[in-house]
C-alpha cells in the first residue's frame, strides 16, 4: 500500500508541473511520467479510474502545448497509459480526442496522431488465435467512439442542431484530412479481424467518397488509396463483390471525369495487389474499363508489344 501510495504522490507531483511555465519543467515532468506508466508501479491504474483519468486529462492538457517537444513527450505517454486504463476512461479520451479533430482553432493533426498512437498501443488480436480479453474491450471502445466519429452520423440520426461532422467529411475550410484517413488505416490494420461488415462497409464508403471528390488532392487520395486496401483484406467474398459493383457503376456513370476515371483505376489496382486472389474472378468485369481508359491506340500496342503485360492474378 505504501508503494502505491508513492507513486500516486509521484504522479500528483508531475501532473501539477505541467502547469510550469517553463517548458523544460514540462517536458521533464512529462519524461519522468513515462517512467513511472512503464513501471510496474502504475500496474494499479487499471482499478483506480479516479487516478486514470486524471493522467488522461493532463496529457490531453499537455497534447496542446505550444512546445513541440512537449506534445512529443506527451504523445510518448499515450501508449503506456491507454494500455492501463479502465474501459470507461478510454472511451472517454477517444471520445475527446476524436471531437478535438473537428476544432477550428488548434493543429488537428496532434490529435490525430494521439488517435493513432493510441490504436497502435491497444492490445489486438494475433493471427491465428481466438482474440483475447483485451483485444475484444480494446476494439469494444474503438467501435463504439471512435468509428462513428470517423464515418459520420448516418441520415437517419442526424440532427441538425446537434450532429458531428464525422472525420472523414470535408471540411470547408480545410479541405479533406489525410490525417483521419491513417486512423483508417491503423484501425484496419490493427483491429480488421474484428470489424464487423457494416463497419467495413461504411469506412470503405467514406474513403470512397473522398476518392470519388475530384478537388481532393494528391497526397489525400493516395492515403485514400492506402486506407482502401487496407479495408478490403478484411472483406468477404460477398461484400467484394458489392465492393465490384459499386466501381462498374461509377465507370458507367455520365459525368465521370478524367480525374475520377485515373483515380477509380488506381482503386482497382490497389485492390488487385492487396488481394489478388479474391480479386481474380472480378477482373473481366473491370478490365474493359480499363482498356477503354487507355484508347484504342494504346490498346493495340499493349496487345502486340511483348514489353507490355498485365500481371497475373492468382
Amino acid at each position: 500500500m505504501a508503494d502505491r501510495q508513492q507513486v500516486q504522490q509521484n504522479l500528483n507531483g508531475l501532473l501539477s508541473k505541467l502547469d510550469d511555465p517553463d517548458p523544460d519543467m514540462r517536458y521533464m515532468s512529462l519524461n519522468d511520467l513515462y517512467g513511472i506508466l512503464t513501471s510496474p508501479g502504475s500496474s494499479y491504474l487499471p482499478h483506480d479510474q479516479f487516478s486514470s483519468a486524471k493522467l488522461a486529462e493532463g496529457l490531453l492538457k499537455a497534447l496542446d502545448d505550444q512546445h513541440g517537444d512537449v506534445q512529443n513527450q506527451a504523445l510518448k505517454c499515450l501508449g503506456p497509459l491507454v494500455v492501463r486504463l479502465p474501459s470507461e476512461t478510454l472511451t472517454s479520451l477517444l471520445e475527446k480526442l476524436s471531437n478535438l479533430t473537428s476544432s477550428q482553432t488548434i493543429d488537428t493533426s496532434v490529435p490525430n496522431t494521439a488517435l493513432r498512437v493510441i490504436v497502435t498501443a491497444l492490445p489486438r488480436p494475433q493471427p491465428a488465435q481466438p482474440p483475447s480479453q483485451e483485444a475484444t474491450a480494446a476494439y469494444s471502445a474503438v467501435s463504439r467512439v471512435l468509428i462513428p466519429r470517423l464515418i459520420g452520423p448516418s441520415p437517419s440520426s442526424q440532427r441538425r442542431s446537434s450532429a458531428t461532422k464525422g472525420m472523414l467529411e470535408k471540411d470547408p475550410s480545410k479541405g479533406f484530412s489525410s490525417d483521419a484517413i491513417d486512423v483508417v488505416i491503423q484501425v484496419a490494420s490493427c483491429f480488421g479481424t474484428l470489424l464487423k461488415e457494416d463497419e467495413l462497409t461504411a469506412l470503405e464508403k467514406a474513403v470512397m467518397s473522398i476518392i470519388d471528390n475530384d478537388t481532393a488532392g494528391t497526397v489525400v487520395t493516395k492515403r485514400a488509396l492506402a486506407a482502401i486496401s487496407a479495408l478490403v483484406l478484411h472483406f468477404s467474398d460477398s461484400q467484394l463483390g458489392s465492393f465490384v459493383a459499386e466501381l462498374v457503376g461509377r465507370f458507367n456513370s455520365p459525368q465521370l471525369s478524367t480525374v475520377h476515371q485515373r483515380h477509380l483505376i488506381a482503386v482497382v489496382g490497389s485492390v488487385a495487389r492487396t488481394v489478388p486472389a479474391k480479386f481474380g474472378p472480378h477482373l473481366p468485369t473491370l478490365v474493359p474499363f480499363i482498356f477503354s481508359a487507355v484508347g484504342e491506340d494504346d490498346l493495340e500496342l499493349i496487345q502486340t508489344d511483348s514489353s507490355y503485360s498485365i500481371p497475373a492474378v492468382a
